[in-house]
């Protein structure tokens, strides 16, 4: 493939801008990436011109453009991140060989978008399309636990915390502290929570913004999720759910 020469200088110089440097110069940018100041500073003009850097008259110095956000936007908007993540979930079920599921927030209950089943006979028999309640299980007491707090309790004053089995949590105080360590840790579990003898273990999928928009479900029947096993699944979710979160567009901390 031929490369064009021009262009592949111009984007080391948009590369060049970081949360760290998001000012420089036309001397800052030909000494971090070897080029003369004239090629620098005749590309920088061109990529004015565009909108895609900004000249800062008070210091000379040059930022990234208003089209950088405009075509951000449009990227962030035209995403369909259940085709970016298939792959990943399909990945996660053959390594755990369990059923992988992605639910989401469908007013006060949580809905199933994907489902991809291991091989046991033995396994949950939970529908895409089916709608399940957020107070019971792995996956909705995690997409309760990062909603907003004003919205959760609205939530959850309309739908109130109703029995499904003996382990059903139907305390509000219980399911806040229960909430509140799936904040710190990152992830939830479930045993026996909504069905007698299932099991699930949940984590986040995270949006642009940090915003968890969706919960990755490893899901079967609680004899085979020792507590080996779910500690196994735990590190194989959330490894799966930062490659999806990483690739429609959030950024850990600290990463580069």
């Amino acid at each position: 493939m031929k490369i064009i020469k021009s262009i592949k200088t111009s984007l080391a110089i948009l590369n060049s801008f970081s949360k760290d440097t998001p000012l420089l110069g036309v001397t800052e940018v030909s000494k971090k990436l070897g080029l003369s100041k004239s090629t620098v500073s005749r590309i920088l003009s061109t990529l004015e011109q565009g909108r895609l850097v900004a000249k800062i008259p008070d210091n000379q110095k040059y930022c990234l453009g208003s089209k950088v956000l405009e075509l951000a936007n449009i990227f962030l908007s035209g995403i369909e991140w259940r085709t970016h993540a298939t792959p990943y979930l399909k990945e996660l079920r053959n390594k755990t060989d369990e059923t992988v599921m992605v639910f989401v927030m469908d007013g006060d209950h949580r809905v199933c978008l994907e489902k991809f089943e291991g091989s046991h006979e033995l396994r949950p028999m939970l529908n895409i399309g089916g709608r399940y309640p957020l107070h019971a299980g792995s996956a909705g007491k995690l997409l309760l636990a990062f909603l907003p707090e004003d919205e959760r309790k609205k939530i959850l004053a309309r739908t109130g915390l109703p029995r499904f089995t003996s382990s059903t949590i139907t305390g509000a105080k219980a399911l806040e502290k229960e909430l509140l360590l799936i904040r710190k840790r990152g992830y939830a579990i479930s045993h026996q929570e909504r069905m007698n003898f299932l099991s699930s273990v949940s984590v986040p999928i995270r949006d642009h913004s940090g915003k968890v928009i969706a919960a990755i479900c490893i899901d079967g029947p609680t004899v085979r999720f020792t507590a080996e096993k779910v500690k196994e699944f735990k590190v194989l979710a959330i490894e799966a759910a930062h490659q999806i979160s990483s690739v429609i567009g959030f950024k850990r901390p600290n990463s580069p």
